[in-house]
């Protein structure tokens, strides 16, 4: 330990760039190990209450989740959803989409990234995440679990393009035209960028691409009128979907669960807060 010390407090930048590049590459022995070291961290994840970060086995169940998590699916502690699956501790249909998407990462070996999702949570909270989900892999590279964040950006005040003017009439324009095919290179050219520039500062700034951005406000609407309780064909045709199929796909991709079933969803929140 004492040498280790010494070797921080000499080594250059140039040192720690192969530590750092050795570590990106490094694999646990076994997934109990990983949970022990990442659970030293969980005082600092716990305070990231904007980001959800999780671990799960072979089973995709949790093994380890920061303090975000258990908030919005209004648990008491960790240990609560500590051996539960997304089945058990979601509603069944979006539950079971989460489980789906667990299996790929871990039959599969692929990583979900930037996935925009709409989290209906348990205790009927709303909440747009951009989804992360990647395998674990052991020394011998046999997958043993993943990991995941899921980064929120409904309640994310750096999120919201209000605050800044040009993203403003971004917003804007999309809200005043969802009926309508709306074109990334229409919103390029309204705040006089490039839609390589608009693309790259809507990331940086909003974590969003501009489909998905078009993507967000038009489910955001489709939501309200499905909280209004009008028909699902009207919401389709309002908020600028070809027909009824192609906004029950796309609400099904973002939520996990068809415009049908979300509206029983909110129906038994409901009933449940009266």
């Amino acid at each position: 330990m004492a040498e280790q010390s010494v070797f921080m407090r000499t080594c250059t930048m140039s040192d720690l760039k192969p530590l750092y590049d050795g570590l990106l590459h490094k694999r646990p022995e076994n997934l109990a190990t990983l949970v022990e070291y990442v659970a030293v961290m969980l005082p600092v994840l716990n305070v990231m209450d904007k980001v959800v970060f999780f671990i799960k086995d072979c089973d995709a169940r949790y093994v380890l989740v920061n303090q975000s998590l258990v908030q919005r699916l209004g648990c008491k502690q960790a240990s609560d959803l500590i051996g539960q699956t997304s089945a058990q501790m979601f509603a069944a249909a979006q539950g079971n989409v989460y489980i789906e998407q667990d299996l790929q990462v871990l039959q599969q070996g692929i990583s979900i990234t930037d996935k925009l999702e709409l989290h209906v949570y348990n205790h009927g909270e709303l909440g747009w995440c951009l989804t992360y989900k990647h395998p674990i892999l052991d020394l011998t590279g046999r997958i043993i679990g993943l990991m995941g964040v899921s980064l929120d950006l409904a309640s994310d005040e750096l999120n919201q393009t209000k605050a800044s003017h040009k993203f403003g009439k971004i917003e804007t324009h999309i809200r005043e035209h969802l009926s309508e095919d709306i074109r990334v290179q229409t919103l390029a050219d309204l705040i006089g960028m490039s839609v390589s520039q608009l693309e790259r500062r809507l990331k940086k700034n909003f974590h969003m691409t501009p489909k998905q951005l078009i993507q967000k406000i038009r489910l955001e609407q489709a939501v309200q009128l499905l909280q209004a309780d009008h028909a699902i064909a009207d919401i389709a045709l309002a908020c600028g979907y070809t027909d009824h199929s192609a906004f029950t796909r796309q609400f099904k991709q973002m939520t996990g669960i068809s415009p049908s079933q979300f509206k029983q969803t909110l129906q038994q929140k409901k009933a449940v807060v009266h």
